[in-house]
């Protein structure tokens, strides 16, 4: 059945940092409680198949708020600026009349980005860390958010500040109260903004939280949630990494590495840090609770839909390795999507989608078209079952490396390597056994689609001609524009 809202809708987008996609559970994590995240899925569209397109933090951020692949958009890795051309989705909504606010972590490098949010708050407050000699992490210019922890009486630290922060894979459970952690912080800025919100507009409000990104520092009742020994079981197998691609044992091997020497972590070490990951996630999902009973509270709920994502998933020990990696399996690829459109009953949707379909969707259900230049394809069909899918493959990519995954295969592009990845997802979903060198037919098979993926995604339409001119009153051609 086709849906239209009455009126243009609110759009509530809700992000987090590192959640996988079976770190729920209403995706099925037994252990896990996370029952604000499950009684929203509900009332959503629960996209069991959505893939990123990159890895890591601001490439991924980047292709949701564009809708364009990272190789298009040009933002490679954290700290890559977005071009001051490419069109957001705030940006258009803001075109649109919305009101439009960001909470917390977006991680989107472009300056007009920035300039066009009517409010921002909490950007920029988890502190980055670098290892320092003499030990002094003694911060003197606190930010709002340390300020806030310092004004209730108590000290804010992070990264090597914390207690053995590398020899436990950076799970340092917090004795601060749990209005202290990071996440609550967000959590509270974002419901001031609601209740104060009155511009009879309606708004664009994405909240990003922080968590559950390393390190791994749930508080208050959060802290100790979770018995180590009661983690769901890691996946890994014997020379898992020994027929993966040489990048692997490199990264192992890595001096610059946060937690260098992790190779060596004990089981014990790895079910503590999986511990403390849960508990930042159910830390999240109580925010997410008191975000949505203020929709409530404000009588807003029922003219608002809620997007619910993550920028990429989390290794988490599986194949022995710790936190984040920039390595293209599903762990790192797969991530929960819901989206929640009132007076609608929840469905699941397994179709293949990728994260640059969010843009063109919420533009849709909100009552316009997104730019011509963007590459992601619009959900509505699938949302109004009208489609079963959309596509038959998803693509992403990492640095040096790409990938092309349909539902029955997977393979990884290395350029100009006698080497690669191939995965058989239906017999290996956890990717344990890499086929390169076996399946050479269908490795051929497979970089044959890749390939037509790469030209089909080639980008021939530019953003934004209209901000450009060669001279005075004169457009700028699509060749002055590179």
């Amino acid at each position: 059945m086709r849906y239209a809202m009455i009126k243009r809708p609110n759009i509530l987008f809700i992000t987090t940092d590192h959640l996988r996609y079976d770190t729920l559970g209403c995706t099925g994590d037994r252990v896990i409680q996370t029952p604000a995240i499950d009684a929203l899925s509900e009332k959503s569209t629960r996209f069991s198949k959505c893939f990123v397109q990159n890895p890591v933090c601001s490439p991924s951020r980047a292709t949701f708020m564009t809708g364009r692949y990272p190789k298009n958009h040009g933002v490679k890795w954290n700290g890559s600026k977005l071009n001051e051309n490419e069109i957001t989705m705030v940006e258009a909504f803001k075109n649109q009349g919305y009101t439009t606010a960001s909470v917390g972590k977006h991680g989107i490098g472009q300056q007009r980005f920035q300039q066009i949010l009517d409010h921002m708050d909490a950007m920029g407050i988890r502190r980055g860390w670098k290892e320092r000699a003499d030990g002094n992490y003694t911060v003197t210019d606190p930010n709002p958010f340390e300020q806030y922890v310092r004004d209730r009486g108590y000290e804010y630290k992070t990264g090597y500040a914390l207690p053995n922060f590398r020899k436990n894979l950076g799970a340092v459970p917090s004795d601060l109260p749990e209005d202290c952690h990071i996440d609550a912080y967000v959590g509270m800025k974002s419901i001031e903004y609601l209740e104060g919100l009155d511009t009879g507009n309606p708004f664009f409000l994405w909240v990003g939280f922080y968590g559950p990104h390393h390190p791994y520092v749930p508080s208050g009742r959060f802290a100790n949630m979770y018995d180590p020994d009661a983690m769901p079981p890691f996946r890994r197998a014997e020379n898992d990494i020994a027929k993966k691609p040489p990048e692997y044992g490199l990264y192992f091997k890595a001096e610059h590495h946060k937690y260098r020497g992790f190779d060596q972590a004990s089981d014990e070490t790895f079910r503590k840090m999986k511990a403390a990951y849960y508990g930042m996630v159910s830390q999240i999902d109580h925010q997410v609770g008191l975000i949505l009973e203020t929709l409530e509270k404000k009588s807003i709920a029922d003219e608002t839909i809620v997007v619910f994502l993550s920028d990429h998933g989390e290794f988490l020990g599986d194949h022995g390795i710790p936190a984040k990696a920039p390595f293209l399996l599903d762990c790192m690829l797969h991530i929960p999507c819901f989206i929640a459109i009132p007076g609608r009953a929840g469905s699941d949707c397994d179709a293949l989608i990728e994260t640059v379909d969010l843009f063109p969707t919420i533009a849709q259900l909100s009552g316009f078209h997104a730019p011509e230049c963007v590459q992601g394809i619009d959900l509505s069909p699938l949302m109004n079952g009208e489609q079963s899918e959309i596509r038959d493959r998803i693509f992403a990519e990492a640095v040096d490396k790409r990938c092309i995954r349909t539902r029955e295969w997977k393979y990884i592009h290395y350029p100009a390597k006698n080497y690669g990845e191939l995965y058989n997802l239906i017999d290996d979903p956890f990717e344990l056994d890499n086929l390169y060198d076996t399946q050479q037919q269908k490795r051929k098979e497979m970089t044959r689609a890749f390939y037509a993926h790469m030209d089909a995604t080639e980008d021939f339409i530019h953003p934004r001609y209209d901000r450009f001119t060669a001279k005075q009153g004169e457009p700028v051609t699509h060749y002055m524009t590179w």
